[in-house]
């Protein structure tokens, strides 16, 4: 797989900040045996687990933001349709993003962080569509990449979709979902390219109110913390 310097830095850019996440899911044959082995062994050892649960963080999404830019010695236009997924406190966990380049395979490239099992690959669902299985490419020190050949239903199913599910397998063997949620995702790919300029406004806005929610964020464990002291 060829990495263009276009779509690598949209993947980059996605990926600002990424680091390892509890998101995990699976293949068939491994996703099956994980779910075999955790109804007993969560029965087992459920007396002995601790009441006290860490706080959950949201997970936040973008909106699904497409940008084009033509190639100065092909003269070929490429466009990508990205989304990617962060914690409240600005932990940047997964990002998705089609891929089009006139006379070219259109791609779906996914992104997660280090730390997932590479050999069983990954599987990606739209609602109640067939699971697609992908294998890693790449893996880079900000995450590692898959990709997906893709045709004009998967992207009309993407169109249609409500949700679309990342799965992947982690260090441990556990199996969790990855959510990105599809509600403007049709507007985005029908519509007009954003401008570079825009983008980065957008960037600076996000940078912000990611500050803001992880100033907030600490700001109410330490007083979990204090009460729990009391």
């Amino acid at each position: 797989m060829k990495f263009r310097s276009f779509t690598a830095l949209v993947c980059a850019f996605a990926l600002a900040g990424i680091g390892s996440a509890a998101i995990v899911g699976g293949t068939t044959p491994a996703y099956a045996q994980e779910k075999k082995k955790a109804d007993p062994k969560k029965k087992d050892e459920a007396p002995k687990q601790n009441t006290q649960q860490p706080p959950q963080q949201n997970v936040l999404a973008t909106k699904w933001t497409k940008l084009c830019q033509t190639n100065d010695q092909s003269k070929k236009e490429t466009c990508v349709v990205t989304q990617n997924l962060h914690s409240e406190t600005g932990q940047m966990l997964a990002a998705v993003t089609v891929i089009e380049e006139k006379g070219a395979q259109k791609l779906f490239r996914i992104a997660v962080p280090l730390g997932m099992l590479l050999e069983p690959g990954l599987r990606v669902v739209i609602d109640q569509n067939p699971p697609l299985e992908a294998k890693y490419a790449i893996c880079v020190p900000d995450g590692c990449f898959a990709d997906l050949q893709i045709n004009d239903d998967f992207v009309g199913n993407l169109k249609k979709g409500k949700a679309l599910i990342v799965q992947t397998i982690n260090h441990v063997g556990r199996t969790v979902n990855i959510t990105f949620p599809l509600t403007d995702f049709g507007k985005s790919y029908d519509g007009p390219a954003i401008d570079p300029k825009e983008i980065q406004a957008q960037k600076q806005k996000l940078d912000e109110a990611v500050k803001n929610q992880a100033k907030e964020a600490l700001k109410r464990r330490l007083e979990e913390q204090q009460k729990n002291k009391k």
